[in-house]
Formats: C-alpha cells, structure tokens, sequence
C-alpha cells in the first residue's frame, strides 16, 4: 500500500525486487506528508472557530488526500526524469509553498500558549484604551458644557446623556455673581446708612467737637434734624431691608441649588459609568474568541519582540518546510533506479506498440472502405445490367405479341378473302408472307 501511494507499478517492479524497500519508503515519506498536512488543516480550523468538533475532521482528511495526491502526482511525474532541474525546482516551487502554508498553524500551535496571552493583554489594553478614552471625553467639565463642541481625538468616544449637571452649574453661576454683586451693594449701603444714623445721633447727643463737622451741643437743632433728615433721605433711596431680604433669599436659592448640583452630578456619573460599562461590555463581546489571523498578528508581535523566539519560529518552519519537500528531494537525489530504466523501455514500447496499432487499425480500415467501395460499385453495376436484360426481355415480348396479332390477323383475313381474286390474293401475300398496307409483315 506505501508503494502504491508511490505510484509504483507491482508488475515492473517484480523484476527489480531488490528495490522493493527503497519506493516503500518513498511511499512512507508521501503518507507522513500528507498526515502532517491534515493535522495541521485541523490545528487551523480549531484556532479559527476557538474550538474542536469532530466534523472539523473533515476538511482535514479532504486536505490530506489532496497533499497525498499532490506529492503522489509530483513523485511519479519525476518516474524515468529525475536528473532534470528545470522540472525539480518547479516541483520543489510548489512542495515549498504548500510546506509554508501547512507549517504556520503547526508553529501557531506549537506556541499557543504565548500567543492567546499576547492576545488577551491586547485586548485587555484596548478595553483600557476605550474606558480612558471614554472617561477624558465626557467628563463633568464636558457634560457642563454650554456648546457641545467635540474635537479630533475625541470622535467616536462622545456619550450621550438625558440629564446633565450643565443648566444647574450655570443658574448656580449666575446666581453666585448676582450674590457677590448684592452682598457688595447691601454691604456698602448698610455701612452708610449705619454711618449717617451714627451721626444723627452723635449730633443730637451733642457728641463730637467742631473740628469734626458737629456742633457739640445737646438738642434737636438744625444740623441734628438735618442729619436725621440726610439718614431718612438715604434709607428711602436706597432699599437697604429689600435688598437685605433679596441677599437672604438668593443664599437660599443658592443652597438649594449647591444641593441639586450635587445630586445631577451624581446622576450624571452614574449615568456616564453605566453608559461607559455597557460600551465596553459591547467591544468585549465583539472580541470573540482568538480567531486565526489575530493569532498570526499576535506570533508576528512576539517575533519581532524576542530574536530567540524569531530563531525558533522560523527554524520549525523550515523544518516543516523541508518535510513537505521531502518526497520530491528523496526522489531526485535518489537518482535514477532500475526501476526508472525499465519504466523507460515498458514506456518506449508501449508507444511503440500503440504507434504500431493506429497504424494497423488505420490501413484496416483504409482496406474495409476499399472494399466496400467497390462491393458498391459491383452491386451498382449488377442492378443496371439487370435492368438493360429487363428492358431488352420487355422488347422481344413486345415483339412476340405484336407478331402473334399480326398473325392472327391474316389468318383471320384469309379465312374471310376465299373469294378474293388471286392476282389480289397475291399481292396481299408475298413468299407465304401477309402483308399490311404499310408493306410491313
């Protein structure tokens, strides 16, 4: 059976037996090819789904016997020519390529360890990647916005949100300017209207000294009615209580608003964390199990990181390489057999024979059409001799008969002309003869 995947013919080789183990271990190389090919078919499915299941046999038995039939067509092509380069490094061409193809998910395999840890920090940098990248782009500075302005590295990370802290930040804005600018003007108008009374009084009193602008004598005198009067003028100006009454009311407002700040920016953090999760959650899902080309990014990451582990790789590569190579190495440096030469001459005979058999099966057939061309012209020729005898055969008979009416006629004639003169009788019949008017027997 390893000689028949081979593609040694038993008959052939039976008169060089001695060869017998050489080609039964050219038909183990092709086998072991073909196993290695199928396995690693399997090894890639399984990386590709991220799990093994007996109907993944499949594909790979189908590729083994189609590497089995390559290597088997590429062994027995080189039957009786194995000393020709130009067809060596067409086959060796091919037998490097599929060699390639089938040692990559064997090194993938060989690796795997590695490689699925490489990949799981990846995806957990990316996972980090997208939470920072969310987190910076929609922060409570951004959510408190009044313009939702969104710039270059933030496209594609921006939230949105039904509730922000935004209104309350800015009416709590407004309302701390509007305070600042009350506490000032109440402060301010507090102070004079408390100086002009103090005055009032003093002056009233009789406190002061001149030198300070107060009389200094007790009694309602003009200058102390005038202060009053200044105190009043300045009270009923300047709405000192209304405005009082506005501040307290305002820091009212501006506590309660402190308040609800705190519970929207507890809303909106909570609704951003959520939002972030379940975006995250989504990008995790999408990951998948470690499929086949993020696996061979990954080998390609590692090589490039490590020499030793660039040096492994690509020694078992080669080495896999070099296996699916085998067949066609074995057979060309295996040189020229004796079962090569007797191929050779079986095959020169048999050309001979087949070249020596059209022949003969063409002048046989050459020599049949000959013959029934002329066994046609033959019964041509029959056909129209027998129809001239017909034709001829029609004529006497039609003679005959015209002659036996004659006859029969003058017979007829001569019974009814008894009576007829004889010089008449005579020239109707000449030497025993009728004759008709045309002169005619």
């Amino acid at each position: 059976m390893l000689r028949a995947l081979a593609g040694v013919d038993e008959s052939l080789l039976r008169e060089v037996w001695h060869e017998r183990a050489r080609h039964t271990a050219l038909g183990g190389v092709v086998l072991g090819t073909a196993l290695i090919a199928g396995f690693s078919m399997l090894m890639a499915i399984n990386q590709s789904l991220g799990e093994f299941s007996v109907w993944h046999l499949v594909p790979a038995l189908l590729w083994a016997v189609f590497v089995l039939n390559l290597d088997r067509l590429l062994v027995t092509s080189m039957v009786g020519n194995a000393r020709r380069v130009g067809s060596l490094v067409m086959r060796l061409a091919v037998a490097l390529m599929f060699g390639f193809i089938i040692a990559e998910p064997l090194i993938m395999r060989i690796f795997e360890t590695a490689i699925v840890q490489h990949v799981q920090d990846e995806r957990g940098r990316q996972l980090d990647a997208l939470r920072s990248n969310l987190v910076r782009c929609n922060g409570e500075e951004r959510a408190t916005a009044e313009r939702d302005v969104v710039t270059a590295e933030c496209q594609g990370y921006t939230l949105a949100f039904a509730v922000t802290p935004a209104s309350v930040t800015r009416e709590l804005a407004g309302l701390r300017t509007e305070t600042v600018a009350l506490e000032k003007t109440v402060k301010r108008d507090s102070d004079t209207l408390s100086r002009l009374r103090a005055a009032a009084v003093k002056e009233c009193v009789g406190g002061g000294s001149e030198r300070d602008g107060f009389t200094g004598r007790r009694g309602d005198g003009p200058l102390c009615r005038q202060r009053n009067a200044d105190a009043e003028e300045f009270a009923r100006t300047h709405p000192v209580a209304q405005n009082a009454a506005k501040l307290a009311t305002l820091r009212g407002r501006l506590t309660d608003l402190e308040a609800s700040l705190g519970t929207a920016v507890a809303t909106f953090e909570k609704s951003r964390d959520e939002q972030i999760n379940r975006r995250v959650a989504e990008e995790r899902s999408h990951q998948g199990s470690i499929g086949f080309l993020e696996r061979l990014d990954a080998l390609h990451n590692l090589t490039g990181q490590s020499s030793a582990l660039f040096i492994g790789t690509w020694a078992i590569r080669l080495f896999f390489v070099a296996i699916d190579c085998l067949p066609v190495v074995v057979k060309f440096f295996g040189g020229t057999s004796g079962y090569d030469e007797l191929f050779k001459v079986r095959a020169a005979s048999a050309q001979r024979i087949f070249a020596e058999r059209v022949d003969t099966e063409e002048r046989r057939a050459i020599e049949g059409y000959a013959a029934e061309k002329d066994d046609i012209e033959r019964r041509t020729r029959m056909r129209r001799d027998e129809h001239d005898l017909s034709l001829q055969e029609h004529q006497v008979g039609l003679t005959a008969r015209r002659g036996d009416a004659v006859s029969a006629y003058a017979a007829e004639l001569l019974r009814g002309g008894r009576g007829v003169p004889p010089s008449e009788a005579a020239r109707g019949s000449v030497n025993g003869r009728v004759m008709t008017d045309s002169g005619r027997v």
